[in-house]
């Protein structure tokens, strides 16, 4: 009867190792495919070299992303340019109108630059924040995983001691 709880205690054990190392080779490539992702966006653009790189659990939320942040940091950047517009009237008052054209494009393309920046960093944030719930759940995974292999241990030599409290001796 005591062998038949080991089994079992030792099935049920190996079976939460194996769940666990599971969930730590998922959190492990989760965090990875979340550092490589980062990566690629670390700069605010997105390019075609970049999308190539990407985890394929990583590419909707690259895509998404890429849109989100394209069409935020234009309409961003055009209202920044529009509140600059009676400053740069000033300023442009004197150049000629191909000279203000250039201008205005100049400081249309470093607005939009720096939205993408900033939206870089927002994203930047999230990634960093789930990058340390999944290194705190892999850490407690890793705990929990360490105690049931001690367990698994303990149970081994538990059944081998009640092996050998139950065989027989014969003496001869």
């Amino acid at each position: 009867m005591a062998i038949l709880m080991f089994t079992a205690r030792k099935h049920d054990l190996t079976s939460r190792i194996f769940n666990y190392q599971a969930r730590l080779q998922e959190i492990t490539r989760k965090i990875s495919d979340l550092q490589q992702y980062a990566a690629n966006i670390a700069d605010g653009n997105v390019s075609i070299y970049d999308m190539m790189n990407t985890p394929c659990s990583m590419f909707g939320r690259s895509m998404m992303y890429m849109q989100y942040s394209h069409n935020m940091a234009i309409q961003n950047a055009q209202m920044n340019f529009t509140g600059m517009q009676p400053m740069l009237a000033q300023q442009m008052a004197q150049m000629d109108p191909n000279s203000q054209m250039m201008y205005q494009q100049w400081i249309q393309q470093n607005l939009y630059k720096q939205e993408l920046e900033r939206f870089a960093k927002q994203e930047a944030k999230l990634l960093n924040q789930q990058e340390k719930e999944l290194v705190q759940e892999k850490q407690k995974i890793e705990t929990a995983l360490k105690m049931a292999e001690t367990e698994l241990e303990s149970t081994k030599e538990a059944e081998k001691k009640g092996v050998e409290m139950f065989k027989p001796n014969y003496v001869g």
